[in-house]
């Protein structure tokens, strides 16, 4: 393992992590920028962004394939073409909010989907305040959290939440992240907290972030922890327990295959393993109690998309 940062003798824990080749998109599939997640034990993707061959035109996508018998097959396509949305799932279904059709401006929709049949429809929920893209979301204590991202051409630090118990009321203005307006941080609930993590900063140049903060939704406040040692943007990232997160897809500038655990105690961070190629903008699927699936993304800044899924798997090692 390679340590990076904090005070390594104080982890109750040690992570082993295994990386395996799962069934490759088929080209015509391949995307960055997309959604993705599990309905019925089912693994998919959907939208997203991929480019003409001639790397001439980039084509914002509304289709959806689902893993299914070791293969991908269609699914129920988005109500319409959309990359770079908040999104996640739970048991109730797949919930998916704003996003971008252009890179330009952000949507308001937000849409909801139960089952992945070919004949399952898209349900529209409460729209958002903004139309926002290019945030981060997650669902915890059954309402629905989106976090900063862009409106317009203006980076935000806002957050909202929709009561998926009583989506009628509307979204809810809660307490900003402190900092900077950002991009593309990871959004990720561990233990009784949620967690804003790094994205890209404003400003002229673009600044990658390297700083933490923790949420308690019961008191609607944000607490600064300690900066990682390692600054980024496009994170992938889940609960492994109650104190650590699995977390990768990092860009920076450059585009990396690292695999990192964090602990959340003291932002040390441990690198554990590497993706079968690099990816970011990709999402980080949980598919069971330790094994994680990163689908596709973006390889390079050379407008390339991968068809690699790495199936990660975490071990927990209780010292001795």
């Amino acid at each position: 393992m390679e340590l990076v940062g904090g005070n390594h003798k104080d982890l109750k824990n040690q992570f082993q992590i295994t990386v395996a080749e799962g069934v490759s998109l088929p080209v015509e599939y391949v995307r960055a920028g997309h959604v993705g997640g599990v309905l019925n034990g089912e693994v998919f993707i959907a939208g997203g962004t991929n480019w003409s061959n001639d790397k001439t035109t980039k084509h914002w996508l509304k289709s959806m394939i689902v893993h299914k018998d070791r293969k991908w097959i269609e699914g129920p396509d988005l109500p319409k073409a959309l990359a770079y949305a908040m999104y996640d799932h739970d048991a109730t279904g797949f919930y998916l909010a704003g996003g971008t059709r252009d890179g330009s401006y952000g949507e308001k929709e937000v849409y909801w989907l139960s089952s992945l049949d070919m004949e399952g429809a898209w349900k529209s929920l409460p729209d958002l305040p903004e139309g926002v893209m290019y945030g981060a979301g997650v669902i915890f204590d059954n309402k629905f959290y989106v976090a900063c991202g862009s409106i317009g051409n203006q980076s935000v630090n806002n957050m909202w939440c929709l009561d998926l118990n009583h989506n009628d009321r509307g979204w809810k203005e809660c307490n900003s992240v402190p900092g900077v307006g950002r991009i593309l941080p990871a959004l990720v609930t561990c233990g009784k907290y949620l967690y804003v993590i790094g994205g890209l900063g404003e400003g002229s140049p673009a600044t990658p972030l390297s700083d933490l903060y923790r949420y308690c939704a019961d008191e609607d406040k944000w607490e600064r922890l300690p900066d990682l040692p390692l600054e980024g943007y496009a994170w992938a990232s889940k609960q492994i327990d109650d104190d650590h997160i699995l977390l990768t897809g990092r860009a920076d500038g450059t585009i990396h295959d690292g695999i990192w655990i964090v602990n959340l105690k003291d932002s040390s961070v441990t690198k554990t393993g590497r993706l079968l190629s690099p990816s970011t903008t990709a999402p980080l699927i949980k598919v069971a109690d330790t094994i994680f699936w990163m689908i596709g993304g973006e390889p390079d800044s050379n407008k390339n998309r991968t068809e690699k899924i790495s199936v990660i798997e975490v071990k927990s090692i209780k010292e001795v």
